[in-house]
């Protein structure tokens, strides 16, 4: 049994082989060709078939894709556009009205061309606060008669008062030695002494300076009390009015302008800050 089964085993194997390299082809038992030459034979011009780099497949899909996308692009416009309406039928116009429709159209005036785009605003001048001084009375009367001359309200004076200054003093002397001896006669009666310190009044000797001649005449009383002789109250400094210009918004060129002023006597505009 077991011969007959190895047999038929060995049958089988050899049979398969042949049908496996197609010795029973003629009987018509035969594996299907993989090499398929009947479709080899089909191609259509074989020889112009190349195959494609990386960057020529880059860019051959790229354009296939700008392709489609136009064609949607392209469906999607029609499909959005309005369906014409149907055109109403009309009467046919008489010979006199299609006459004078030409000349309707004629004298139907030209359109209106488009207004031009308005030009770009150009920037505000910068503008700055400028201030100059000080001027005494004399100069400032010169200098109002120029800044009459710049438009209303564009410039201002301001004024300021200082404060005038009393001394007592003691003097003039003829020399330094008569000077130095009154000096040490002052300091034997316990009073304060200083230069006179005014080119008018040198040699001269300070027994006090004060705000007002009210106070330098009650200190000239009291050193009079100690037996100080031959002084007098006399004005040190006299009370002054100032001015100073203002101009609060100057452009460069009015700048340049009143800088150009001679009765600015050679002062600065500067900064009002």
């Amino acid at each position: 049994m077991i011969r007959f089964a190895i047999v038929l085993l060995l049958l089988a194997n050899a049979g398969y082989y042949a049908f496996s390299q197609g010795m029973l082809r003629s009987l018509g038992w035969a594996p299907d060709n993989p090499s398929e030459p009947e479709r080899v034979q089909q191609q259509v011009k074989p020889d112009a078939l190349r195959i494609l780099s990386a960057q020529e497949a880059k860019e051959a899909k790229e354009a296939k894709d700008t392709q489609q996308l136009q064609a949607r692009n392209a469906t999607a416009e029609a499909a959005s556009l309005p369906e014409p309406a149907p055109a109403a039928e009309q009467p046919a116009e008489t010979p006199a009205k299609a006459t004078a429709e030409p000349d309707k159209l004629a004298a139907k005036p030209a359109d209106k061309p488009q207004d031009k785009p308005a030009d770009k605003p150009e920037k505000p001048e910068k503008k700055e606060c400028l201030v100059a001084g000080s001027f005494d009375a004399k100069q400032v009367d010169a200098l109002r008669l120029q800044l009459a001359k710049l438009p209303e309200g564009s410039w201002r004076l301001d004024s300021s008062t200082s404060a005038g200054r009393w001394m007592v003093y003691v003097g003039k002397f003829s020399s330094q030695e008569a000077l130095d001896t009154r000096r040490d006669e002052l300091r034997a009666l316990d009073v304060s002494t200083d230069r006179a310190r005014v080119a008018s009044l040198e040699p001269g000797i300070s027994l006090g300076r004060f705000s007002s001649e009210e106070a330098a005449e009650r200190h000239l009383a009291a050193i009079g009390k100690k037996g100080v002789g031959g002084a007098k109250v006399v004005v040190e400094r006299p009370e002054t009015v100032s001015y100073s210009l203002r101009l609060p918004k100057l452009d460069a060129a009015t700048k340049k302008r009143v800088q150009s002023w001679h009765v600015m006597d050679g002062k600065d505009l500067r900064s009002c800050s």
